[in-house]
């Protein structure tokens, strides 16, 4: 299968997510619990462990060097999560979410310096269009755009940290496979969120109270959503062995396009569930948006 379609399923899959989030947050709380959020992302690697496990039990055959590069990309990983919740407490999403946009720069950077990825004129052309459209599609235009200068910090911190992330992991993948490679990357994770349950408490009170609030309904809920997740990540990982780090990152930059789609199907099928903004303004700015986004995704594929 082309790798654009596989790097596709990514921003689709986070898009569903982000719609998920934001009902729980609204619904349930209003303050975002940064500690339990990172509790439940990090802890889902329960889940993914065993199964990877089974799928190829020779996980447990691979160097100590490279189980070490692994597991700290994937410490690198819950990191840069870490700093987009404590931007989203800091700021509104229209705000956050399109700084994400700046990913594939330290990518473009990164692979060039670690993998000796370079992209023809082409692509780079591409991943523009894909980079403007994606801003320009997140944007409330109806607002004064102000930015703080700490959420600039955290979104700017979390952009390096995810670029570095998955140019790491490519830099091992492509010797040890993709399902060997992801076991231990899932067993950082493992690891962050047992550290953050055992020794902040601050972040295992939000996780127990959120967890007594609704028991069946918050387990089953934020499982589903975290395993929406961690396809995603892994739809994303794939693809980065089958094409260059910063194209497949520049596809990943497509979710605010999906969540825009999403949110108009909500607002007219499911409105108790959430609404969004579908005035005239607003549409046609989002086609304008979309239009840029095809012919970037036309030049990568092309």
């Amino acid at each position: 299968m082309n790798w654009f379609f596989i790097a596709l399923g990514a921003p689709f899959l986070w898009a569903i997510v982000n719609h998920a989030d934001k009902y729980l947050l609204s619904k349930y709380f209003k303050g975002k619990n940064v500690g339990a959020l990172l509790i439940f992302s990090t802890l889902v690697a329960i889940l993914v462990l065993p199964t990877l496990y089974f799928i190829n039990p020779s996980v447990l055959q691979v160097s100590p060097r490279n189980i070490t590069i692994l597991i700290i990309a994937g410490i690198i990983s819950s990191t840069a999560v870490a700093f987009y919740l404590y931007a989203l407490k800091e700021d509104e999403t229209s705000v956050v979410i399109p700084l994400f946009q700046i990913i594939p720069i330290f990518s473009f950077i990164l692979a060039f310096i670690i993998l000796g990825e370079t992209l023809t004129v082409r692509q780079i052309i591409g991943s523009i269009l894909i980079i403007c459209g994606s801003i320009f599609i997140a944007m409330d235009i109806g607002k004064k755009f102000a930015l703080k200068g700490r959420v600039l910090g955290l979104m700017v911190g979390s952009s390096f940290l995810f670029a570095l992330y998955e140019t790491i992991f490519k830099f091992v993948a492509v010797d040890e496979g993709f399902i060997v490679s992801s076991f231990w990357e899932y067993t950082g994770l493992f690891i962050v969120g047992v550290f953050f349950f055992t020794f902040v408490k601050n972040y295992r009170r939000q996780f127990i109270g959120l967890i007594k609030l609704r028991p069946i309904f918050m387990l089953s809920y934020n499982t589903a959503s975290e395993i929406l997740t961690v396809a995603g990540n892994l739809l994303t990982n794939f693809a980065i062995l089958l094409a260059p780090v910063t194209l497949v990152l520049s596809v990943a930059n497509l979710q605010p396009m999906f969540v825009f789609i999403l949110g108009i199907l909500i607002t007219l099928f499911l409105p108790k569930i959430a609404r969004e903004k579908i005035s005239r303004t607003v549409i046609f700015q989002k086609i304008i948006s979309l239009v840029i986004i095809i012919c970037g995704s036309y030049f990568l594929n092309y």
